[in-house]
This record gives structure tokens, C-alpha cells and sequence, in this order.
């Protein structure tokens, strides 16, 4: 939670992060030196049917500079700047306002594909993650690929039992950061309980060695203490392969006239996943640090010297279902007695 928000203060104050497009890479991003408007990313792909790593190279906009665009743009980039609201909520999939556009332009987060016509004779990694066709990507496809088409040229190397065995020579590249997100994904665990067999099993060599290093750094549990604000968002977002197959959609409010234990269930796991980090944290000598979403400062906790970004910048705001969406939240919330996404909250709701 917050990670859009997250990334821009580590823009504005030229931190370094490492971060996972579960499951298909990790990439690196820090500030070119001599040019605060450019940042530098750094990719760690592999290729279907390969062995070796690659680490192409590309370049990104700074938070609140402007970005350089020549020539022909998207009419999805002509909507983002003619529109009154916030460019980031149009340009994110974090937020409840920019997903309706994208994918009303490009489709589902996990369906984006780009046109014949940008990737005919081209390398989908050079397209992707280098600057090689950046104008080219500004008139076609100004978008990340969704997961089913990165599939179909990379190995997705995070793996039920572990990591791929080609990217353990980068494990201490990837910690060598100011902030690490999806900590648990360099060390080749799937969010916390997706695989019960995988949360049982014995620790690995790489796990053990980069839990050394976290014991070394500040690590921070993010939590909402807004629940109806955050169950809401989370009913937006809401989506299942699963749940789409058999009744023919995803969105929530639709699903709660159809069956609320659908969506119950749904945000039982989005608090249980947090109390996992919790139990995580504990069992291996991990001392967590809380971070409040709705009150806690950015600059106490994190260190950020910049911390001019209002924290509602990057909440989603008003969107056509949020009513609805609140209401269905508060029902939750009244049925599961919640008082505390944190583990501490088991004494009223038992989850």
C-alpha cells in the first residue's frame, strides 16, 4: 500500500529503490548525477528458454519535471495532459481514476498488448527496456505490457519453490538500494501465504543471508488506519481470473448483489497478508517499524529532507462507485468487529 506514493518522494530526494513486475523482473532506479530531470533504470530480465540475465538500461522522468516528448503522442497521453485532474491518478494503476483510463485505452492491467505496428521487426526487450523506441512507445503503446504478454518472451524467474538459479549472482546488486519494495520477493517468496507448502519449508541460503542484511536496515509495515478508505480501494481493484470466469465479472459492487462472501474473503486476505509479514517478522528477529498511512509523518520515518507532496496527492479521490463501495466496506468492517489492520486487531475480528 502507498508504493506510488512512495516512489515520487524517492524521486524528489534522489533515493535509489529495487522493485519486482511480479513475477517477471526486478529493476533497479537511482538519479543521473548530472541531471536532476532523468532518472536511470536498470532491468534484470531473462529471456523464454534462457539462461543468462540481462540488465538493459532506460531512462525515466522525475517526478514533477516534464517529460520529453517529440513528435506524434497516444491520444491517451493527449487526455492525461488536457484533463484537470492530477496527471499522476491518470498515469498510475494504483489509483482508482487512472486504471478506468488506461484501461479503457489498453484494456486490463494484465491483458495490455502493443500493436502489430510497434513491435513488427523489433526486439520486445530493447522496445521495453531501453530508450531505443521511446518515440515509437509514445505514439503507440505509452504504457507497461500486461503480465500475458511479457510471457510470452520472458521466463517469470520468481518461482513457487524459490528463485531462478540465474538471478542469485544479482541478489546483493538488488539490496544495494536506499529502499527495497517487495522485500520478500528477493528472496524468493511469493507474497506471504500464497504457497502454505513454500511458508513451511526450510529457509533457504539466500534467505537467511538477506535476512541478515534486513536486520541491518529500517524495516517499514505500512498499514491503513482509515479502514473503510482502504477496503474500498481495495473493492476497486478487486480482481480474480476465477471469480470472472464463473460469473462473468469483476467488479465488486456487482459481486456483493451475486454473493458477499466473494468479496468477504477477498479482504480477509488483504488484512491476513499484513498479520503474515507480522508473524515473518517475529519468528526471524525482525524489529518492525509502523507506519500510520493516515498520520505518520514521511519525513520521521523515512528520512525524506524533500517532503512537500500532500498526502492526498496520489489517493484516488472521487470515482463513480465510491459510495457504494464505502458502504459495502462498512458492512465488513461491522461484520468482522475490525478495529486494527495489525495482528493486534485478532482480538476482535479472529482473523
Amino acid at each position: 500500500m502507498g508504493k506510488m506514493h512512495m516512489m515520487q518522494l524517492i524521486e524528489i530526494n534522489k533515493n535509489s529503490y529495487t522493485k519486482i513486475k511480479h513475477p517477471y523482473y526486478f529493476y533497479t532506479q537511482w538519479h543521473d548525477p548530472d541531471r536532476y530531470s532523468r532518472r536511470i533504470e536498470k532491468t534484470y530480465v531473462l529471456r523464454r528458454g534462457q539462461s543468462k540475465i540481462e540488465t538493459p538500461i532506460k531512462s525515466k522522468t522525475t517526478f514533477g519535471q516534464v517529460a520529453e516528448t517529440s513528435g506524434e503522442v497516444h491520444p491517451f497521453l493527449e487526455e492525461v495532459c488536457s484533463s484537470s485532474t492530477d496527471s499522476t491518478k491518470l498515469f498510475s494503476n494504483t489509483s482508482e481514476v487512472g486504471g478506468d483510463l488506461m484501461e479503457q485505452y489498453f484494456g486490463g492491467v494484465n491483458d495490455r498488448k502493443p500493436p502489430d505496428i510497434l513491435m513488427k521487426d523489433k526486439d520486445p526487450v530493447e522496445v521495453f527496456f531501453t530508450d531505443k523506441y521511446y518515440s515509437d512507445l509514445q505514439k503507440h503503446f505509452p504504457v507497461s505490457a500486461g503480465n500475458h504478454y511479457l510471457d510470452t518472451f520472458l521466463e517469470p524467474y520468481l518461482k513457487v519453490d524459490g528463485l531462478h538459479p540465474s538471478i542469485l549472482p544479482f541478489v546483493d546488486e538488488l539490496c544495494d538500494v536506499d529502499f527495497i519494495f517487495d522485500p520478500f520477493s528477493i528472496m524468493g517468496r511469493h507474497m506471504l501465504g500464497a504457497h502454505p507448502k513454500r511458508d513451511v519449508a526450510d529457509v533457504t541460503q539466500v534467505e537467511k543471508r538477506i535476512i541478515e542484511k534486513y536486520r541491518s536496515r529500517k524495516n517499514v509495515i505500512p498499514y491503513k488506519e482509515d479502514l473503510i478508505d482502504c477496503f474500498a480501494s481495495k473493492l476497486k481493484r478487486f480482481s480474480h481470473k476465477h471469480v470472472l470466469r464463473v460469473y462473468n465479472t469483476e467488479n465488486a459492487a456487482i459481486l456483493y448483489k451475486i454473493d458477499k462472501g466473494i468479496l468477504w474473503k477477498y479482504l480477509d486476505t488483504v488484512v491476513k497478508q499484513i498479520r503474515r509479514i507480522e508473524v515473518y517478522f517475529k519468528k526471524n528477529d525482525l524489529e518492525p517499524v509502523y507506519f500510520n498511512m493516515d498520520r505518520d509523518d514521511y519525513q520521521d520515518v523515512f528520512g525524506f529532507s524533500k517532503n512537500t507532496l500532500k498526502r492526498t496527492h496520489t489517493h484516488p479521490g472521487d470515482y463513480d462507485e465510491r459510495e457504494q463501495l464505502e458502504k459495502i466496506a462498512k458492512e465488513y468492517v461491522a461484520m468482522r468487529k475490525m478495529k486494527d489492520m495489525r495482528r493486534r486487531g485478532r482480538i476482535y475480528d479472529w482473523l
